[in-house]
């Protein structure tokens, strides 16, 4: 008996080990193809993944990628990643090597579609534009957030960089008037552009910071140019007007809009959650995770809590206009890097919560309904 016991044990430890050993280590970051066919991976402890969505295939294309680097190039079979020995790679899905440079350690990169503007944020919260002898600094102040990697993205004559969130000193919504240099030589920093800050692409001059958000934050610029949205932990979920910094919407929770300055809460356009979810799990959106454009406009916002279902937004709106069931088998994951999207195609891709998997999705503007067409391990 006391054999059969150990056989069995053994047994069942060489079976977890062996689950454990085929399971990948998570996505800490990932792009996907603008026509929503291909998904680039970059998993903690280095290994890159090309995934084609329509024939559900995975490829493995190198065991040293920096586990933050992974970026398609929009409008192409192209993408970008860094290897160990901070070398960043474009390369195309046939396994063509494009170009290649070597470079600082980055903690969030971004290349617009004809690849003559690049951008790159460094280990201490520099970032730049360039690379080599072409190196301009950007910003070199203080660290624009230090508790995640940062977020960028680039629309037309504008980009947009996200740290850790930062509060105006009166409430304001926004600044304009900006006359500190973000390049900044002095031994004692100033803080001068933490949080959420949009910049002119042709100067490098910043145009707004935006103000409101806190700690842990991601944002976006939306496809059309016109709004930001940012959200972040302790509730805070915001979208500015680009044209008008200053209009800026908090975005509605499941309970409604809750004004600061009235202590009141306006519940006038509240959707509720549609019978059909009624045994779905869902958050009160306390620590917002990242946003990701599903089409030209309409959003959906990820929570850091256990969620079943996630809100759409649509912009120049800040009331919710649908609910979408996202799963929890498997669960996503939280990484601010790890969630993207392909808003022409209206596919949704998805880290795997302590898993090396991808969730992918297919969303539909008609009827704002989200579907889910792979889970891949």
């Amino acid at each position: 008996m006391k054999r059969l016991i150990k056989l069995c044990l053994s047994f069942f430890l060489l079976s977890l080990l062996s689950a454990c050993a085929n399971q990948q280590p998570p996505v800490h970051s990932l792009g996907v193809s603008s026509d929503g066919r291909y998904v680039i991976s970059a998993h903690r402890g280095g290994k890159l993944f090309l995934w084609d969505i329509q024939k559900k295939e995975k490829k493995l294309l190198a065991k040293n990628a920096f586990s933050y680097s992974a970026y398609f190039i929009p409008d192409s079979h192209e993408f970008m990643w860094q290897d160990g020995n901070n070398v960043v790679h474009i390369q195309n899905v046939e396994g063509k090597e494009i170009s290649q440079f070597p470079h600082f350690k980055t903690r969030g990169q971004i290349i617009s579609a004809d690849k003559s503007f690049y951008l790159s944020a460094d280990e201490w919260g520099k970032f730049y534009k360039g690379h080599g002898k072409g190196l301009v600094p950007i910003y070199t102040d203080a660290p624009i957030g230090p508790s995640q990697t940062y977020t960028f993205s680039i629309v037309g004559d504008k980009f947009l960089s996200v740290g850790d969130g930062w509060e105006g000193r009166n409430g304001e919504a926004a600044e304009t008037k900006l006359t500190t240099n973000p390049v900044n030589p002095d031994k004692y920093k100033k803080d001068s552009y933490q949080g959420v800050t949009l910049w002119d692409k042709k100067t490098l001059k910043p145009l707004a910071r935006l103000y409101g958000n806190s700690n842990r934050t991601s944002g976006r610029i939306s496809p059309d140019g016109k709004w930001v949205v940012a959200v972040s932990d302790n509730a805070r979920r915001y979208m500015w007007s680009v044209i008008n910094p200053n209009k800026r919407f908090r975005l509605a929770d499941i309970d409604g809009i809750f004004d600061k300055k009235t202590k009141t809460r306006d519940t006038s356009k509240l959707l509720p959650v549609p019978n059909k979810f009624k045994d779905k799990s869902i958050s009160y959106f306390i620590d917002a995770n990242t946003i990701a454009f599903l089409s030209e406009k309409d959003f959906i916002l990820f929570v850091r809590d256990y969620s079943e279902l996630a809100p759409i937004y649509s912009t120049g709106d800040p009331w919710i206009q649908a609910y979408v069931e996202i799963g929890q088998d498997p669960r996503v994951s939280q990484g601010n890097l790890s969630i993207a999207s392909a808003y022409k195609a209206n596919i949704l891709v998805t880290g795997q919560y302590g898993r090396g998997g991808i969730n992918v999705y297919k969303y539909h503007p008609a009827t704002k309904e989200l579907e889910k067409i792979w889970v891949a391990d």
